[in-house]
């Protein structure tokens, strides 16, 4: 298989890499890195790059069977997203027994939420469109992120506490959410 990838080097310390969306290899590495250097570490995480490679080309299949959204598709789900996310959230901070801060319903080209410091909350309009308890498993990470800002293992026992199917959810998300962001057009997308 052949391989397309992209360095960006910087003030860092050791080389990374990741599968990009559109297929290309995005290397992280230190200045001073040789390209020959880059190459071995390229084909020591060959395994690693050809299986994460292999998922996203499963995914563009999936999601081009399905078909991609319109632009109309995309504004249905958008305020179909806003009515109910609202709901789930104050419904599970009720739960939680936490406050939070406003909710911004966007479509997002890699992320499913978020939360701010200040308790603002982010959130995939797409979210709308998969299993109803997957929607629940992202709103419950992020409203558990209001007692503990991290991924520690504090937070994931909250989360368990409150939603312990979120693991079955996570893995389900992982596996899946690639399709449904394929199904979008980013390029060119104002929303």
């Amino acid at each position: 298989m052949k391989i397309t990838y992209v360095i960006q080097k910087s003030r860092r310390r050791s080389i990374s890499v990741s599968v990009m969306t559109d297929n290309r290899v995005l290397v992280k590495a230190p200045y001073g890195t040789t390209e020959r250097t880059v190459q071995e570490f390229l084909l020591s995480k060959k395994d690693w790059i050809t299986k994460h490679l292999e998922k996203q080309n499963r995914e563009e299949e999936k999601a081009e069977s399905l078909g991609l959204l319109s632009a109309d598709e995309i504004k249905q789900i958008k305020n179909q997203a806003r009515k109910i996310i609202p709901h789930r959230v104050e419904f599970w901070a009720n739960k939680i027994g936490v406050t939070y801060g406003r909710i911004a319903i966007r479509l997002q080209s890699s992320r499913w939420g978020s939360c701010s410091v200040d308790g603002n909350l982010n959130f995939n309009c797409l979210l709308v469109i998969m299993p109803p308890e997957i929607m629940d498993s992202v709103v419950v990470h992020e409203l558990c992120h209001r007692r503990h800002m991290n991924h520690s293992k504090e937070f994931y026992a909250e989360i368990d506490r409150v939603f312990p199917d979120y693991k079955r959810c996570n893995k389900w998300l992982k596996d899946n959410g690639g399709v449904y962001l394929k199904r979008v057009s980013f390029v060119g997308t104002t929303v």
